[in-house]
């Protein structure tokens, strides 16, 4: 079996050098065009036009007081089944309702490429269950409560970090237990991007993810006392529409699917997102929290902001490219307007974040143009077409005292995958020879390294 996997790991890099190798008289009679340019000027030149597949979502634009709330269920067995002080204990589906909300859009803390939302859920779920007390069995309820809030970027919605503090108790008439009261905290290296905008069909990207999670509170149910981090390699099936039939809520543009798959085959998360709601209608995660609780969340109602009685609507703050799918290190024009609740052009003191910098500047009358360079920086969503997609962002209404904005708007652009191939060659080989250097790899991962 070693001698198998040896000769396929030396045929996959021969595969991948061949194109490298002098070409024969009969490639250059054919003139193919690589889509990855090597040469030092090429880098910082637009490439040919690239044929993209259909476009199915961009980035979306939310606002403070956008509002979505979803039915939960929560399997939250792995909670008894690994707790030594309620041995025995068994447990049913959990049920409730989660509700998540746009509070805050704050100044970057993550290298200064993009301002962040600061997201918040309340959840609230219940279920039967059976624990044991002494020499007796006791039927009841368990009831979780969950304070969540996420950091999530405004440039592609990459969450940076997540923290939740969790009430669980358990309640059969008189007899009251405290499972747990516990704050858990969980980093992301880099920023977890599970979505790269813009979403284009049958899109496939790549991600190495090192998760840092801490516990910390008290009860029935322990949890580790140590920081656990876990790194995962993670690959996204190709995207795919979902019919309208077979969602919860309505989506006229129709939803797409996009599922994450774990290096061992493993499903980490299911989404399926609509642009009418600029969120998902429907999502599943291995982890909701605590340890390994799985969730499934359904929605059943979104509210924009400033659409309830006694809101107002949220400034506009409009984010124009004249172009948005070029090579790397390239001058091009952005214009940005600003206009009031109301929908009159107002002039704005604006921060232009364009991932390398923070630029302030102000419109005039609502309008203003400037020239910049498109980004060098590469993001973490490795994929075939591009080296990043990220998004021109503009916002106003800036507090210096609390470093907060009240309004945002952005432009995505994508720097082509010629401006930066050199570099994912380069990488691609040293993971080959990686896993030719350990034989237990399989062919798959080796597979997954020479789609790059």
């Amino acid at each position: 079996m070693k001698g198998r996997r040896l000769a396929t790991s030396l045929i996959l890099i021969l595969l991948l050098l061949m194109p490298f190798s002098y070409p024969s008289n009969i490639g250059l009679e054919m003139n193919h065009e690589s889509m990855y340019d090597d040469g030092d000027g090429d880098a910082n030149e637009t490439t040919n036009e690239i044929n993209r597949s259909e476009l199915f979502a961009s980035l979306p634009i939310w606002s403070i007081g956008d509002s979505w709330t979803y039915t939960v269920s929560l399997d939250a067995v792995s909670l008894v089944e690994e707790a030594e002080t309620i041995e025995g204990a068994s447990l049913d589906i959990l049920t409730g309702t989660a509700t998540r909300t746009v509070s805050a859009i704050y100044e970057s803390s993550v290298n200064g490429s993009s301002p962040e939302y600061i997201v918040t859920t309340i959840l609230g779920a219940v279920g039967s269950g059976v624990f044991p007390q002494g020499p007796v069995d006791i039927s009841g309820n368990l009831i979780i409560g969950m304070a969540e809030v996420m950091r999530v970027r405004v440039s592609d919605l990459a969450i940076v970090h997540i923290s939740r503090d969790f009430d669980i108790d358990f309640s059969a008439g008189p007899v009251q237990l405290d499972m747990a009261d516990v704050v858990e905290n969980t980093s992301y290296s880099p920023s977890y991007e599970f979505y790269d905008f813009p979403i284009r069909e049958s899109d496939v990207h790549f991600l190495s993810i090192e998760r840092s999670t801490t516990w910390v509170g008290d009860g029935l149910v322990s949890f580790p006392g140590d920081t656990v981090v876990n790194n995962t390699d993670r690959e996204t099936i190709p995207v795919e529409r979902i019919e309208s039939s077979l969602l919860s809520y309505p989506c006229p543009s129709e939803a797409i699917s996009i599922s994450e798959m774990a290096s061992d085959g493993v499903l980490i998360e299911e989404h399926h997102y609509c642009s009418d709601v600029k969120n998902d209608v429907y999502w599943f995660t291995e982890d909701v929290g605590l340890n390994g609780v799985k969730g499934t969340f359904n929605l059943i109602s979104y509210t924009p902001a400033g659409s309830t009685p006694g809101t107002q609507l949220p400034a506009e703050v409009i984010v124009e490219l004249e172009q948005d799918d070029i090579g790397k290190e390239l001058p091009f024009n952005v214009s940005v307007s600003t206009k009031s609740s109301d929908g009159s052009a107002t002039s704005r003191t604006i921060h232009l974040y364009t991932m390398d910098e923070m630029i302030e500047s102000s419109t005039s009358n609502g309008e203003l143009i400037l020239t910049i360079n498109s980004t060098k920086l590469e993001d973490s969503t490795i994929s075939v077409d591009d080296w990043s997609s990220h998004a021109i962002i503009a916002c106003i209404g800036h507090d210096s005292s609390t470093l907060t904005y009240t309004d945002c708007g952005a432009a995505e652009i994508t720097i082509q995958g010629s401006a930066m191939g050199a570099v994912i060659r380069e990488e691609t080989v040293s993971g080959i020879v990686s896993i030719i250097g350990d034989l237990s790899s399989s062919s798959e991962q080796a597979t997954r390294l020479i789609r790059l």
